[in-house]
């Protein structure tokens, strides 16, 4: 009679699902434990965010290369009329080279101390008359040149022709330029008649004359023995 082979005693039933369920209940305590070691872990620091900047209630104002250049500066002592403040800002806006007088540009002569007693309110660089015979006002007045010494500064003269439109509005121009780069520190601007009279110092009985010419359209300049001689280079005259 045949022997069936022996086989091998197995597992005891029920111990494979007890190392499972230990497996089991060994991994959630693992799982518990790493939560509460996450939990108690102090909190990174973070840098506080920058506060939002204020939302502007008005326009920024304008940085100064956007702004408009300033009007000229005109001096009150001028005791120029509105028009005539207008045509000179004008006139300076258009020639940046040149300024308007100042006290610093005048020097002192005995002649400007009887010019006061003379005419009370005496101003050397500015006079005003018809000097085109036309019933209407015009003005002269001389500039400082920018680039010129304090100590010595360069005059240029010019005339602001008035003009009256329909209305009777008055204003001036354009302008002509009698002379440019003269000494004037020691002088002064007048009108005898209808010729604007230069000169150079109060202490000296020299001048130079200028009269309008209806048939030139232009300024000549005059002699005493030469009425109608040619004006002399304008520069440095």
């Amino acid at each position: 009679m045949q022997r069936s082979p022996e086989i091998a005693p197995g597992p005891a039933p029920g111990r494979p699902a007890r190392r499972n369920v230990r497996r089991a209940i060994l991994v959630l305590l693992a799982a518990a434990a790493s939560c509460r070691r996450a939990a108690n872990a102090p909190s990174p620091q973070l840098s506080p965010s920058p506060p939002p900047s204020p939302v502007p209630t008005h326009a920024a104002a304008p940085s100064p290369a956007a702004t408009p250049a300033a009007a000229a500066a005109v001096p009150e002592r001028l005791g120029l009329r509105p028009a005539e403040r207008r045509a000179v800002q004008d006139f300076l806006a258009r020639h940046p080279e040149l300024r308007p007088p100042g006290d610093a540009d005048r020097r002192e002569t005995s002649g400007e101390t009887d010019m006061h007693h003379l005419y009370g309110i005496y101003n050397p660089y500015f006079v005003r008359g018809d000097l085109n015979d036309d019933g209407i006002l015009d003005f002269v007045m001389a500039f400082v040149r920018r680039d010129s010494s304090p100590s010595t500064p360069w005059f240029t003269i010019v005339v602001f022709p008035g003009k009256e439109d329909a209305s009777g509005a008055v204003s001036f121009g354009p302008e002509t330029f009698l002379e440019r780069d003269i000494t004037l520190a020691a002088g002064d601007l007048s009108i005898d008649r209808d010729a604007v009279v230069i000169t150079p110092d109060l202490d000296d009985d020299t001048t130079r004359r200028y009269r309008w010419d209806p048939a030139r359209r232009s300024y000549v300049f005059v002699r005493d023995d030469e009425p109608d001689s040619e004006p002399p280079d304008l520069s440095r005259t």
